[in-house]
């Protein structure tokens, strides 16, 4: 079991700001860090990534950018060669800068390749310029370099992966436990060592509300906001967290220059965890300790189910995971207890499992604000002692027997769906 300080090792691996989708900026990532190691004018750049970072990065907007693909993301890091600044690197973009981009994008020296045989997060990265040839490996987390070679030679190495899956021994830990014990773990922590939390719901609630007035994308928020008050839709609850949920996804992978908070290293999963519990807090009148409880229960929740189905696979993440431990934390908020806390897990097992990943691009708005109601109504529903029965389709008595099951469909269920999913979009 996780001690206290270990939980909070976590949070600051896993829940940090990022300006951005992860995905391409964890290419740029890369490339800046093998640029910045080997030094000199590019002239070459090689990237190699797992197929669900293609996915992510293949039609998402890139913040302050009015192109979309990772050989623009590559071509961005390249220039920059800033890693010190992590997932807010892209802040250092400017108008001559991505005009150079472009440049390097038109002259054909960025290429950009898929490994079949990478089924975790993967990027490599290999910048030739007039001094040397640089290497950068990350793995199973957006921003973990365990790789940094200059000419052959190691300039770093880490032997075990630090963050977000695979060997990372804190993960391990947090894999093993229920998802009773962690509620009381968090429960074990101060209001002082808890208040950080709440400089997530600052960041990004004020990204919901910037985005719904500038209604980016394809106008899923601002329709939402055009019915609202009329006999389609009501300013309850439920329509004001879909509608914030969708805002600031929309905005926010349509290239908007918007800072968030993530949880488990992915912005759009810390929209949807942050959003739906903070607006569920305002509505019930909770206390600021309560609250940071709340939202640090679902961050946990959401990388627990995160271990379970994979960061990135054939399942929309953001849906499965962030969204059900969103739920978690509306429960938590609303005053259930450990029994409807479980129910509201398996109302979300028997509701979204299976949503598909089809690539970071402005329409995910729909799917959250979709899988955000479904958290709502789950939460609701358990409050009430209402849970779908353990013998439907994939659920199970257990919250833990619930989530291995959403693994299972994830991983190996749907492998094959995952490379027909890919073969669609590179067919387009």
């Amino acid at each position: 079991m996780l001690t206290k300080q270990e939980m909070f090792d976590i949070f600051k691996q896993d829940v940090q700001p990022a300006l951005g989708c992860t995905e391409p900026v964890c290419v740029s990532l890369a490339v800046a860090d093998a640029t910045k190691a080997v030094g000199g004018k590019v002239q070459k750049v090689d990237v190699v990534v797992n197929p669900n970072i293609y996915k992510n990065g293949m039609s998402v907007g890139i913040p302050g950018f009015d192109k979309v693909g990772l050989d623009y993301a590559a071509a961005i890091g390249a220039l920059l060669a800033n890693p010190h600044k992590k997932m807010q690197l892209l802040e250092d973009l400017t108008p001559q800068i991505s005009q150079q981009v472009k440049e390097l994008v038109d002259a054909k020296i960025i290429k950009v390749t898929i490994d079949p045989s990478k089924t975790s997060l993967y990027v490599k990265c290999q910048v030739s310029t007039d001094k040397g040839v640089g290497v950068t490996v990350i793995e199973n987390s957006h921003t973990n370099i365990v790789l940094t070679q200059v000419d052959g030679k190691d300039i770093f190495k880490q032997e075990q992966t630090a963050v977000s899956g695979g060997g990372n021994p804190l993960l391990d830990k947090l894999k093993q436990m229920t998802i009773a014990q962690i509620r009381q773990l968090v429960e074990s922590a101060s209001f002082d060592e808890l208040a950080f939390m709440l400089d997530g719901i600052k960041m990004n609630e004020a990204v919901a509300d910037k985005a719904i007035e500038v209604a980016e994308g394809i106008g899923i928020a601002k329709t939402f906001k055009q019915n609202i008050g009329t006999d389609l839709l009501q300013n309850d609850l439920m329509t004001r967290i879909m509608m914030k949920v969708a805002s600031s996804i929309e905005g926010r992978l349509d290239g908007g220059l918007y800072t968030i908070m993530c949880s488990a290293s992915a912005g759009s999963k810390g929209l949807a965890v942050i959003l739906p519990v903070s607006e569920t807090a305002k509505q019930v009148g909770a206390d600021d300790y309560t609250t940071a409880k709340a939202l640090a229960f679902a961050h946990l929740v959401n990388s627990y189910i995160n271990l379970h189905i994979g960061k990135l696979s054939a399942m929309c993440a953001c849906g499965m995971a962030a969204s059900t431990a969103a739920s978690v934390g509306i429960t938590y908020l609303m005053g259930g207890n450990d029994e409807q806390i479980a129910y509201a897990i398996r109302n979300m097992t028997g509701t979204i499992t299976g949503m598909i990943c089809d690539g970071g691009k402005v329409g995910c708005a729909l799917k959250l604000a979709t899988a955000s109601a479904s958290a709502f109504i789950s939460a609701m529903l358990a409050t009430g002692n209402v849970g779908v029965r353990p013998s439907d389709g994939v659920c199970a008595v257990s919250a833990e027997d619930c989530i291995k099951n959403m693994g299972r469909v994830a991983n190996p269920g749907m492998a094959q769906t995952d490379k027909e999913i890919l073969q669609i979009m590179l067919e387009k």
